[in-house]
């Protein structure tokens, strides 16, 4: 069973790719057609949100998130409703999701819309029994049983991620050694691996869900972390 954790990057998607309960044949790819590449893997783990509300109320994926992730809660971001992610322009979405959720959008929202809007078609053609929603600081933080609050873009946090991957044994160290670079960052990469950690979960039946008892969608579609 092939799997894969899914990362956003600039110039596309980073994905880390092992058969499942062999985290040490995982390898790095860089992503640009992400439709052809889900046609060719059994279960993909991305770090995009699955599942828009209409409002009033927001999704209750991000409090269950947060819940776990004391101290560090500002990474989690703020998830549109259905009707913003449709608008073009930043003013025009911001405004929209106000009027349905009461609240505007961060700019850093809005700028991953395309990549939402990508996921978003794509879950809904081939369901979630092949593409589910992760965070990769909720997958971090069960490998560590606590939040892990150094910085990920920072060279100790790269180290205690690393150490937390290869105690699973993946091969955090190697992966990082073939980023491209100018694609993808070194967090990418590890953001990537946890992801693939809890696909790999995910597939033996192991794995936690935010928040534990789910919601659905207008379209139908799930709206939970998988960790």
């Amino acid at each position: 069973m092939r799997l894969a954790g899914i990362d956003g990057c600039k110039s596309g998607w980073v994905a880390v790719v092992a058969e499942a309960g062999i985290p040490a044949s995982a390898r790095l790819a860089h992503v640009t057609d992400l439709a052809t590449f889900l046609a060719e893997t059994d279960f993909v783990v991305i770090d995009m949100p699955v599942g828009f509300v209409p409002g009033p109320a927001s999704r209750d994926v991000e409090p269950a998130m947060r819940a776990v992730l004391k101290g560090k809660t500002s990474s989690v971001f703020p998830t549109p409703c259905r009707m913003a992610l449709s608008e073009p322009t930043f003013p025009d979405a911001s405004f929209v999701n106000e009027q349905a959720l009461g609240k505007r959008l961060p700019k850093q929202t809005f700028m991953l819309f395309p990549k939402m809007r990508e996921v978003d078609a794509l879950v809904r053609n081939l369901g979630q029994a092949r593409l589910r929603e992760g965070h990769p600081e909720v997958s971090f933080a069960r490998m560590a049983g606590a939040p892990v609050l150094s910085r990920k873009r920072e060279t100790q946090g790269q180290e205690d991620r690393v150490g937390l991957l290869e105690k699973r044994g993946l091969p955090a160290r190697a992966l990082l050694g073939a980023l491209v670079r100018g694609r993808m960052a070194a967090d990418d990469v590890l953001d990537a691996a946890a992801l693939w950690w809890s696909a790999d979960r995910f597939a033996r039946g192991a794995h936690e869900t935010f928040p534990p008892v789910p919601s659905r969608d207008a379209v139908g579609l799930e709206m939970s972390v998988i960790a």
